[in-house]
Formats: C-alpha cells, structure tokens, sequence
C-alpha cells in the first residue's frame, strides 16, 4: 500500500498557497480600512470621552438627585395620606433615601460660575428640608399611637355595650339606668370622631351629667356600679385621648406643610440644574453627531470595495475548493452508507492526497468496525453493571441502617409531593408519630445489641402494616417513627393507630423495666386536609404534642389531635 503522507507537492500546486494568496491581499486592504477607521474611531472616542465623563454623567447625576428630591417627597405624602408605617418606617424615609440624595450630591460638580450658585442653593435647601421629614415622621408616629388608644377605647366602649346590655328580663327602674348607661356610651363613641374643641366639650359636658343621673341612681347593684365606674374611666381618657390627637393633628398638619414647601424648592433647584447640564449635553452631542456622520460616510465607500474582493475571493474558494471538496464529500457520504463508490484520487494538491488516503481509511475503518463490535458488547456489560450498583446505592440512601425501613430524609421527600397532591385534590393527610415506652430502660436492661434486635422487629411490623393500608412508614430519630397515612380522615387514622397498639401487645416482647412487662407504645395520631399555602411541618409538629400529650397521661395509649392550620 502506497505511503501518501510521504508524497511532496509543488508549492505552487496546493490549494492553501492559491488560497492564502487570495486571502492575503483580501487581509492587506482589510488592515487598510481597519487603520483609517481605527484613527477615525480615535477621535470619536476622544469627543465622547468628553461628553461622558464631563457633561452626560453630569447630566445623569442632576437628573437622578431631581428623581430622588421628587421621590421622598412622594414617599412623605403617601406616607401621610395612608399612615401606612412601622417604626421601622422612619429608617427607609429618612436614612436611607438621605443617603442615596448625599452619594449622587456628591457626584456633581459645576464648571461655571451658574452652576456653582445653583449647587449652593440645593445644599441649604438640603438640610432643613431632611429635618423637616424627620419632625414629621415622629408627629405621624405620635398620632400612629394615639389612634391606637382610640382602638383601645372603641373596644372597651363595645365591651361596655355588650355587658349592659346582655340583661333581659329588666325591671322599669332598671331599664331607666341601662338607657343612660347606653346613651352615655354613644356619646362617648362620637367624642372620637369630633373635629373641633367646642364640639368635643359639649360632648363631654353632656357625658357628664348622664354620669351624674346614673351615680345618684337609687338601688344601684354592685355589678351596676362597678360597669359605671369603667364606664366614667374609660369617658375619661377617652376625651383626653382625643384632644391630644387634635392638637397633634394641628401640628403634623403644620409640618407636612413645611415639608412640601421645602421638597417643593428642594426640586425646583435640581431640575435647574438639570436643564443647564442637559444643554451642556445637547451641544456635546451635536459634535459627537458631525463626527459620526464622517465615519459613517467612509465606512460605506470602504465597505463597497470589500465585498468586490470578498466576492472574488468567494469565486475563488467555491472554483477550486469547494466544488471539489462537496465531490470528495459525497463519495465519503456513500461509503458511509456502505455503498463501494470509486474514490476521486486525480490531481497533484491537498485534495487529491485528501482522496488517496481516505482510500486507506476505508480499509482501515472496516477493521476497526470488526473490532467495535467486541468493544460495544464489553461496554454493554459493563452499563449493565454500572446501573445495578447505582440502584443499590440509591436504595441505600433512602433506607435506615438498623431497621431497613425508610429513613427520614426519604419520609419528608415523599410527604411534600403527596402534600401538593392532597391539597390540590382535597384528601385528607393523617401523620402518626410512634414513641417505645420506656425504651431506655428496656437498653439498660436487655442491652443495646437487644435494644436494636427490638427496634428492628417493630419497625417491620410498622412496615408491615402502614403498606397494607398504602401508607409509608420511617424511623424518626431514636425510638420515635412516623407514618404517613394519605388520604385517611381522622377516625380511620385513630382505628390504625390503636391496632398498632393491638399488634405490638401481641408480639408479648418481654420489658422488665416497664410497669406492663412489655413493650408497649405511646402513639400521637393528627389529621387536616391541606390548602394551598399550608405548611406540612405544623401538622407533624401537632402530631408530636399529640404524643408528647399521650406519654404525659401515662404511656400506652393513643391520643388525637385535629389541627386547623392558618
């Protein structure tokens, strides 16, 4: 067989000589085009340099210190309007936002003299205008508790209500003194929505003299007089509570319009600002438009020239390369297939040599092809093996090492699916958790190679029974297992428990150091119906008080919790 890799062709001959000709001269006018754009490029990159870095992230800066100016302005007004806050709220109005206002303040510089003054005045502006946040949000604040004592009163006023009116069978007499009781209470109800001092005086002068008919009432109860004495109590701070909200209300009013006033100059002086920037950008730009416009231009002229040789250069490639090298493709595409198709082996370039030693890598191939079939069974059987050692471990991670049951990570896996599916199809999810009474003693006692043997045998009884009724069973931790019993309402999860029960007493596993002589079981049963948005855990965490509830009231038995989850 002839040695093709040894063959020597004429330097002239070969394909890559023509094609790095063409290439090359292709290459020498791109260099050309690249310089001259490369020094255009130059100096727009100078002139938009200069509108970057002196006027544009000016520009940017004053437009977003007019943002933010405008933006806690916003914040103050909803803040007033929907009162909305915590005292958490004083932070993110007031820190916060000042110091995003003070970080871009600091990026602006001016570079004439009206830029300068503009500057000036948002600095004095500044500071008054963040005091006068800060004084309203402690008046916002103030009224915020005010208007929970108002609550606090509204409430004891409906309590007032209800006791003095839950009497039905009245005498005359008594009936008098509930009228007032009750006249007396709407009047104080009133009293927190006045809005003038005189109305709220009146309100309290007639408040007064109902109090005073009510206390100099004959044949008063002790019941009576102690509902009065609230009664005259809660009137009071409520008229006090009241008055303080309006005076307080005057002066949050006072200040939120001071601090409009001050956001209002506050704004005005950055959008000035603005403006002189945005024109100082606009001039930068139409210079940076002029130069643009050039590059544009001789880009163009150069472009047109480049596809004249692109397209002699694409002549060249599809003629002497190309046209070959599909004929040579398609030969190889046929042997593929396994169809005996003469090999083109003519000529005296890379080609041609192409084509003579692909004549060699068909003999070749069909060897190696012999060769991977042995090769592809050995991997087969190696896959084989590969896929029962990974089932093995996968069934490793899932199983408890003592008791070959599930383990909890397992458990938690399958219950957060089927969690999702009973809450979309409305099932009831019962969740058992499983407690060994006195299983300390029973190790101290038997010993821990005993201890284990019991764990052991309880866990596939458990097993046993929580698959007989499609349910999941696996060790908790310790002692403890849980079962997972899914679509289950409460009395069916209950009738299950107490045959758990049942059985291990049946199993007679001898326990000394219980007061039954065996091993016995203290069971927390807990049954809900999901929604969406529910959390899984609060349903075992209620199944685990359940149990805790049974082993307080002295093991051996089970105990039921319905929980409703919020």
């Amino acid at each position: 067989m002839a040695d093709f890799a040894t063959v020597k062709l004429k330097s002239r001959k070969k394909i890559g000589f023509r094609l790095n000709l063409v290439l090359l001269s292709v290459l020498c006018f791109y260099l050309i085009i690249t310089a001259y754009s490369i020094f255009i490029l130059w100096q727009q990159s100078e002139e938009f340099k200069h509108l970057t870095n002196t006027q544009f992230e000016r520009a940017i800066h004053a437009a977003e210190l007019s943002r933010d100016a405008e933006q806690i302005t916003s914040q103050a007004l909803e803040k007033m309007i929907v009162q909305g806050y915590s005292s958490s709220y004083y932070q993110s109005l007031s820190n916060s936002p000042k110091k995003v206002f003070y970080s871009i303040r600091e990026k602006l510089y001016a570079n004439t003299p009206k830029e300068q003054a503009i500057l000036d005045e948002i600095d004095s502006i500044t500071k008054p205008y963040f005091n006068t946040l800060k004084i309203l949000d402690n008046y916002l604040l103030t009224e915020k508790e005010l208007a929970k004592q108002h609550n606090s009163i509204s409430n004891s006023l409906r309590h007032l209500q209800k006791a003095i009116s839950s009497n039905v069978d009245l005498t005359p007499h008594q009936q008098h003194f509930t009228n007032l009781f009750l006249n007396a209470i709407n009047i104080t109800m009133l009293s927190q929505n006045a809005v003038s001092r005189g109305e709220l005086q009146a309100q309290k002068n007639a408040i007064s003299a109902l109090l005073a008919k009510m206390y100099y009432t004959d044949t008063l109860s002790d019941a009576q007089l102690a509902l009065l004495d609230q009664l005259y109590h809660t009137s009071q701070h409520a008229f006090s509570t009241r008055l303080k909200f309006q005076n307080q209300h005057l002066a949050t009013l006072s200040a939120i319009r001071q601090t409009r006033q001050k956001a209002q100059q506050l704004s005005a002086a950055s959008f000035d600002f603005y403006l002189l920037l945005k024109k100082a950008t606009l001039d930068s730009t139409q210079k940076h438009d002029v130069l643009i416009r050039n590059v544009i231009t001789n880009i163009i002229l150069f472009s047109c020239v480049f596809l004249v040789l692109t397209a002699f250069a694409y002549w060249f490639i599809r003629h002497y390369l190309i046209f070959r090298l599909n004929r040579l493709n398609q030969v190889m595409l046929q042997h593929a297939k396994g169809l005996k198709t003469p090999i083109p082996q003519e000529g005296e370039d890379e080609i041609a040599l192409m084509g003579k030693v692909f004549s060699v890598f068909v003999a070749a191939t069909e060897q190696a092809q012999k060769d991977s079939m042995d090769a592809r069974k050995e991997v087969e059987d190696a896959n084989l093996k590969l896929i029962e050692l990974n089932q093995s471990l996968q069934q490793l991670s899932h199983t408890d090492d003592l008791t070959q049951i599930a383990n909890r990570r397992y458990f938690f896996q399958h219950f957060i699916a089927y969690w999702d599916k009973a809450s979309t199809e409305k099932h009831d999810v019962s969740v058992i958790m499983i407690d060994l009474d006195w299983f300390k003693q029973f190790n101290d006692h038997y010993g821990h190679q005993a201890g284990d043997q019991c764990l052991f045998q309880l866990a596939q009884m458990f097993k046993t029974e929580a698959e007989s009724v499609g349910g999941l069973v696996a060790r908790y931790g310790g002692e403890e297992f849980i079962i997972l019993l899914p679509n289950t309402d409460k009395m069916s999860a209950m009738v299950f428990a107490k045959h758990l029960t049942t059985k291990v007493k049946e199993a007679n596993i001898l326990h000394q150091g219980s007061d039954k002589g065996k091993v016995t079981l203290s069971i927390g049963v807990a049954t809900h119906q999901p929604k969406p948005g529910d959390d899984l855990d609060k349903l075992i965490h209620l199944a685990d008080q359940t149990l805790y509830e049974a082993k307080h009231n002295g093991r051996d038995q089970v105990s039921e919790f319905n929980p409703i989850l919020d």
